[in-house]
């Protein structure tokens, strides 16, 4: 009797598990920003980040609808990504829109950009390099 209810509690736990595990959810909150050279950056500490250079200073970073100016930043100190090529794609929280932000060259480790998103809420940004994934984290566009 002991081994059945060992195994019926192995049983147990090992499905639980697997729920939790394959729940398939993704959190969808705003990923944290950080600073790097005196800058607020949004993205990803130590790999990517990104800061709005243009539009009103008590606007929000990611305003709706409003196309702004950004310094695109590949960090990691044994990386070099001259040359290299990324695209920048966007995908909507509650409409699962997914729109292509920008593509382009990489050099001496920065690029520029500029980025429209026509709807507010959450957005996953996701970058890739030379076409493999980079990057990834969540920002909120706001009216302004």
């Amino acid at each position: 009797m002991n081994i059945k209810w060992t195994s019926i509690s192995l049983l147990f736990i090992l499905a639980v598990s697997l729920l939790y595990g394959c729940s398939g959810e993704e959190s969808w909150k705003p990923s944290e920003t950080f600073t790097h050279d005196h800058l607020t950056l949004y993205g990803v500490e130590g790999t990517f980040g990104m800061v709005k250079v243009n539009g009103e200073a008590d606007e929000p970073a990611f305003p709706v609808g409003q196309g702004r100016q950004y310094d695109l930043f590949f960090l990691g100190d044994s990386k070099e990504f001259g040359g290299a090529t990324y695209t920048m794609m966007a995908t909507h929280q509650g409409t699962e829109e997914a729109v292509q932000l920008y593509e382009g060259e990489i050099a001496n480790n920065r690029s520029g950009a500029k980025l429209f998103l026509d709807e507010a809420g959450l957005w996953k940004i996701s970058v890739t390099v030379d076409e493999r994934p980079f990057a990834s984290f969540i920002v909120e566009v706001d009216e302004k």
